[in-house]
């Protein structure tokens, strides 16, 4: 747990109308305790009271069974009060890169630099920490902080919020900091230039595994989750979708359908386009491998072609199906799809303008999940044993080399149903986990999961990655998980 996690609690519950809803970060006694110590240091609260663990149990069982009469109690009323002063403020929370050398950086962690621009109209709130990058992992963010989270690559900088409003300004130089405050005072801190964009968004979906029962509300709670990211991207006018194989449980003419029209609801709905593999579901019925019989068929109807140029971005997406032999729960791509796809590269003029993103479904080296999933952390969320790292695909060797002479910079794939992000020399590789439930998962809760990446047109780079982590059965539960790549900081 980290001060934005406790600083998104105090942003849900500041601007959200549900008076109790500070009851989901306080989900045992440590965690209530540092949630309301910070409180106390950042927000000067109306009243400053020893917390017992027995007090703190009294108002979980008052929580569990009545609680509408949580706002009866005297600490309550006074905090609600609290909250309708601090609301009337301008919220200004400063956010420091992760780079240690930096001036900027450096005072935003300032106490004595930060509270000199505390004031009648606002508020200010700040880490005394800076983060080191691989620690770059959120939990429950609130749609204003996701205003900054998305432009991460650009912090330090400064959120400015306010009701319903929220804007980010990356800082360069103290000097820009007195600027926005002035802002602020005049009432125009919202107004900022519109600037064309610059960045697309790559959206990995994995294993949905459609056509099934228990996936029906992952596929919901999915589209519900999409919708509002969507929305809160700062420049949403790009998203590419990028599917990496098993999008049915089993093939059969029913779950085709629903796949192609899951498929054509996001071209519609954000004007995107959507590129698919195979994945070894997609092609066995009770065990037995349905390309042996209708590969010809099945394969010209969905896959219809090996790359595919995105002009505007100036990426070329290869498409490498590795269902054509071998034991089809490890997967192989084989010596005569790769030679096939040389040709179709060969065709392409300029080629080294372009940068190279290779999808399939299995994995080309091995997998582990995310350090946070393999111990119990404090929400209790995610549990259950280390996953072993599995096997790769049969002609992973070959794959990799051959990947890696044709200077393919990112390569995506699924199967696993675990989230990976790594760096193989000069190559990144991302894996997928289940978007519609079906990887992580304990007794109470079970969790979906879907990367984003952002590129920049401009520097024909990638930015960031992010890996969404979604509770199927308590949506507010969340965590984003963010991966860097090193050219793109």
């Amino acid at each position: 747990m980290n001060q934005y996690d406790i600083i998104n609690a105090y942003l849900l519950y500041l601007y959200n109308p549900n008076p109790i809803v500070l009851q989901r970060m306080i989900i045992n006694y440590d965690v209530f305790v540092l949630l309301i110590q910070w409180f106390q240091n950042n927000v000067t609260l109306p009243f400053v009271k020893e917390l017992t663990e027995d007090k703190y149990a009294m108002y979980q069982k008052i929580y569990q069974s009545k609680p509408e009469t949580l706002v009866e109690i005297a600490e309550i009323q006074a905090l609600l009060q609290f909250k309708q002063q601090q609301y009337a403020k301008y919220h200004v929370l400063f956010i420091a890169g992760s780079d240690t050398d930096n001036e900027v950086n450096l005072s935003f962690i300032d106490e004595h630099y930060v509270t000199q621009y505390q004031g009648e109209k606002t508020q200010v709130l700040y880490c005394d920490t800076i983060l080191d990058k691989e620690d770059y992992s959120f939990y429950g963010a609130h749609n204003h902080f996701l205003k900054a989270l998305y432009q991460v690559e650009q912090w330090p900088g400064i959120l400015i919020m306010k009701d319903e409003q929220s804007i980010f300004y990356p800082i360069s130089a103290l000097s820009e900091v007195e600027a926005l405050f002035e802002k602020i005072e005049t009432g125009n801190v919202f107004m900022k230039e519109e600037v064309h964009s610059k960045n697309s968004y790559f959206i990995q979906l994995s294993d949905l595994h459609l056509g099934t029962k228990n996936r029906v509300r992952g596929k919901k709670v999915l589209e519900d989750n999409l919708e509002k990211l969507y929305d809160s991207l700062p420049d949403a006018t790009n998203v590419h979708f990028l599917i990496t194989g098993d999008l049915m449980n089993s093939p059969n003419r029913k779950n085709m359908y629903e796949a192609s029209s899951f498929m054509n609801m996001l071209k519609r709905k954000y004007n995107s386009t959507v590129t698919f593999i195979l994945g070894n579901h997609d092609v066995i019925v009770h065990g037995m491998n349905f390309l042996n019989r209708q590969k010809a068929k099945i394969v010209a109807y969905l896959l219809g072609e090996n790359i595919r140029v995105l002009e505007q971005e100036k990426i070329i997406i290869i498409k490498m199906n590795s269902m054509v032999e071998g034991n089809l729960a490890r997967g192989k791509v084989g010596k005569i799809q790769l030679q096939e796809i040389d040709d179709e590269l060969a065709s392409i003029k300029n080629i080294e303008e372009y940068t190279l993103i290779a999808i399939l479904h299995h994995h080309v080296v091995a997998i582990s999940k995310d350090d946070f999933l393999k111990t119990k952390w404090h929400e209790n969320i995610f549990v259950g044993k280390i996953i072993e790292s599995s096997k790769a695909l049969v002609d992973a060797k070959e794959v990799n080399a051959w990947l890696q002479a044709r200077q393919v910079k990112y390569v995506l794939h699924g199967h696993k149903h675990i989230p990976f992000f790594t760096k193989e020399k000069s190559m990144y590789i991302i894996a997928g986990g289940s978007s519609c439930g079906g990887g992580a998962k304990e007794s109470k809760s079970r969790y979906l999961s879907y990367n984003v990446l952002k590129y920049n047109q401009q520097e024909m780079k990638m930015k960031y990655c992010f890996v969404f982590y979604i509770d199927i059965t308590k949506q507010e539960r969340q965590r984003i998980k963010v991966h860097f790549f090193e050219e793109g900081i």
